[in-house]
């Protein structure tokens, strides 16, 4: 309810990647195509794969200026497909970003999902880092970040416990979803997990009664983390800024020139010379970039972490 989401059904899931696999096979079948918006979540772009709907995905960028969605770029690619043979069926925001860590403001999820509405396509919207959501600060004529659910016959929506509880272990999440899929989403759920384990449904329980009050007091303690992250990026400021800090818990950086082509690599570098895991972009459609994150760890493991990081940035370019 807190959502404002007071007509839709809820399933829950065994975590929110299997919430999203029931959507991919109850929703897509072979002849339709669907949308990801690049750098999209390394895993709604797996399940796609792995349902055989790989070669059916169309590529959206996102805005270069605010690093949301381009909406002008989904509705050309919506009507230039409308009357072809594999229809647009399914695009899917992720909102909080995973991996950008970018807020997509309501105005422009509304228009995304009106859109949707117009050319008969499913919206499913990935809510996982709901509860990440930053203020903006000092920085002039920027407003805060606002996280918004929408409601509709079309729109469905993903949640999850795993980042705003620390429940990762557990795997619940669950799916809001329109009444008018009931049935194809159940006959999924009953093939696959059935239920998700009644343990960590009852753990799930238990954070619900701590509230959102709980979370976002834990989320207030992160700003020192963003900054001390972003200090550690800075060897890399000459190419171009950091995406993020509105919203989930990652930002993306452009490496050196040098490193366009070779992202993984340099991963493999930082985990092995420095002891810093980082994510390359390669993986989520942005060669070049890496992706960082900055919630994982204790104050003190993190400070650690994020020291050793900006030492390896410095020599990685250093040697570009």
């Amino acid at each position: 309810m807190e959502n404002g989401l007071k007509n839709s059904r809820i399933m829950v899931t065994a975590g929110a990647n299997q919430a999203y696999t029931n959507l991919v096979i109850s929703l897509l079948d072979g002849p339709h195509k669907s949308v990801l918006f690049k750098p999209y979540y390394f895993n709604h772009y797996m399940c796609l794969q792995m349902t055989g709907g790989a070669d059916g995905v169309l590529f959206g960028d996102i805005c270069e200026r605010e690093l949301t969605p381009d909406a002008d770029w989904l509705e050309r690619t919506l009507e230039e497909h409308k009357d072809s043979e594999r229809p647009v069926k399914m695009v899917t925001v992720c909102n909080p970003c995973n991996p950008t860590g970018v807020v997509t403001p309501p105005e422009k999820l509304q228009r995304i999902a009106d859109i949707c509405k117009r050319y008969e396509a499913w919206l499913i919207c990935d809510n996982t880092y709901e509860h990440f959501v930053y203020p903006s600060g000092e920085e002039e004529g920027v407003p805060d970040a606002v996280h918004t659910c929408l409601e509709d016959d079309h729109i469905v929506n993903v949640f999850s416990f795993s980042k705003a509880f620390g429940m990762m272990g557990h795997r619940v999440g669950y799916i809001a979803f329109p009444d008018c899929i009931s049935e194809s989403l159940f006959k999924v759920q009953d093939t696959i997990p059935i239920c998700p384990n009644t343990l960590s449904q009852r753990v799930a329980l238990g954070a619900l009664s701590a509230g959102r009050e709980w979370v976002e007091k834990k989320v207030e303690s992160l700003h020192p983390n963003q900054q001390s992250m972003l200090q550690a990026l800075s060897p890399l400021s000459e190419w171009g800024p950091v995406w993020g800090g509105s919203g989930a818990i990652y930002y993306m950086k452009k490496l050196p020139e040098k490193y366009s082509d070779s992202d993984a690599e340099v991963v493999d570098w930082l985990a092995g010379q420095h002891g810093v895991c980082v994510i390359p972009g390669s993986a989520c459609g942005a060669p070049g970039y890496i992706r960082v994150c900055y919630a994982n760890l204790a104050p003190g493991r993190f400070e650690d972490a994020i020291g050793r990081l900006e030492t390896g940035l410095k020599e990685l370019v250093a040697k570009a």
